[in-house]
């Protein structure tokens, strides 16, 4: 997974306060210990996040809670408000996938939650509490399996008075094994992957996934992102908020440490270290490369028709060299200029893109 980009300084998102929108950040364990137990409650304190998820069993580590009850008191004893919960892989191993209606294995789970549970003010189980196949018994098994589990740990959760929610991919559940409205008895909300970087969609997708899952599950509904990039993240923040969604979690904490501030009714991201000094450059879903494409085409028409002057007998060549560079700055520019129209940003940037148009118009003139 790619990080958030490095140069973006800070952006700014106003956040209605229209909904009461919590958001929540899942968390490795590994990166829990390698940022130090302190210095990730601090970071999650600051940065305004009302729930964090700490992963205790993953695909290729065994139950490990040390992590998990460490972040626990450290939270509550400075935020009593911020829930954590324990993040459980399911049958999704490195190596493959474990089989649901193994005793074992669904065994191995159950001491996971309940070793997790007073450290914790909820379980959240992974998008791997499923199993592809297509071999219809073993999806028959599998399916009956996942449901049965689910619900032995909703009677384990719930008898000490936490919650239960259960990660869904925004897919047809049916060659995974999953039994969406059996499961959905047992949870107290569905938390639905709707992560534009993997599935390649606009801004305004995870809205839509929002309101086709609030339709089926209302009230149970939450919305988890994973973008790199950070103003694509805060705008889907935003819809999100419009959209009245209560919850929005966001995958992972490695790539938003420090660049994420949701406090005062506001969300903020920094780019940079919060010591940098400098002008603040915003973004939303402008893809700055376009913009550069265009100025780096039109610099170089523009050196072309300077030695056309200077040397005549190059002229009649340069000329035809310098057209198909300015058809390529025009080309660059239009893609640049359909990204804008979109963003909120086109007042800011339209004199930039305005000022390659008259540089390329005029070397269009000087060239013939």
């Amino acid at each position: 997974m790619r990080s958030l980009p490095a140069h973006l300084a800070l952006v700014t998102l106003l956040l209605t306060p229209a909904a009461a929108t919590e958001v929540g950040v899942f968390a490795w364990g590994s990166t829990v210990r390698s940022v130090g137990v302190e210095n990730f409650v601090t970071d999650v304190i600051d940065s305004g996040y009302t729930k964090v998820a700490v992963l205790i069993r993953g695909v290729s580590t065994p139950t490990r809670v040390d992590t998990l009850q460490q972040v626990y008191h450290a939270t509550k004893a400075r935020a009593p408000n911020v829930k954590v919960y324990a993040w459980v892989v399911g049958f999704e191993r490195r190596n493959g996938w474990d089989r649901p209606w193994d005793p074992e294995v669904q065994q191995e789970i159950l001491d996971a939650v309940t070793a997790a549970l007073p450290y914790c003010d909820g379980v959240v189980l992974d998008d791997s509490f499923r199993y592809p196949t297509r071999d219809p018994e073993k999806r028959r098994l599998a399916t009956q399996a996942i449901t049965d589990l689910v619900r032995r740990i909703s009677e384990l959760v719930h008898a000490q008075g936490k919650e239960l929610y259960f990660c869904l991919l925004p897919e047809n559940p049916r060659p995974y094994s999953i039994d969406r409205d059996a499961i959905a008895q047992y949870v107290d909300r569905f938390i639905v992957e709707a992560y534009t970087y993997e599935y390649g969609r606009d801004d305004w997708w995870p809205v839509h996934v929002y309101h086709l899952y609030q339709s089926l599950y209302p009230g149970k509904v939450a919305i988890a992102l994973h973008e790199p990039r950070l103003g694509r993240l805060l705008h889907q923040i935003e819809l999100l908020k419009e959209a009245g969604c209560p919850e929005v979690w966001i995958f992972r904490y490695g790539e938003v440490r420090g660049k994420l501030r949701l406090a005062g009714g506001r969300a903020v991201g920094t780019g940079g270290s919060p010591g940098t000094i400098g002008p603040a450059v915003t973004e939303s879903t402008i893809d700055l490369t376009g913009l550069l494409e265009a100025a780096a085409i039109v610099g170089a028409a523009g050196a072309a028709a300077l030695i056309a002057v200077t040397n005549p007998d190059l002229l009649r060549e340069l000329a035809v060299t310098a057209a198909d560079l300015l058809r390529s700055a025009l080309d660059a520019g239009a893609r640049l200029l359909a990204r804008l129209l979109s963003s909120p940003e086109l007042a800011r940037v339209a004199g930039v893109f305005g000022v390659c148009a008259v540089t390329a118009l005029t070397l269009g003139l000087v060239l013939g």
